[in-house]
């Protein structure tokens, strides 16, 4: 398996838009109350939250992996 090389920077850069959303989203999904920043939530949202906006982030990708592989289905096809 292949590395994927990357620069701290982007480790570090946390504040896109893919990143708003999904906290947004997870936030609502756990019903806690709307705050600027995960850490102002108690230890046991700010635990489920989490847990909720890494799953949302997985699964897009996995949508994102399925969406790919269909293209290059269809144009293999043609």
């Amino acid at each position: 398996m292949a590395r994927k090389k990357f620069r701290m920077d982007n480790v570090k850069d946390t504040n896109g838009p893919m990143n708003s959303v999904s906290k947004d989203d997870a936030i609502s999904w756990v019903g806690a109350p709307e705050v600027k920043h995960i850490s102002q939530l108690d230890p046991k949202l700010k635990r489920e939250v989490l847990a909720k906006k890494s799953k949302a982030v997985k699964s897009s990708k996995k949508a994102d992996r399925r969406a790919g592989k269909q293209i290059i289905k269809n144009i293999d096809k043609k």
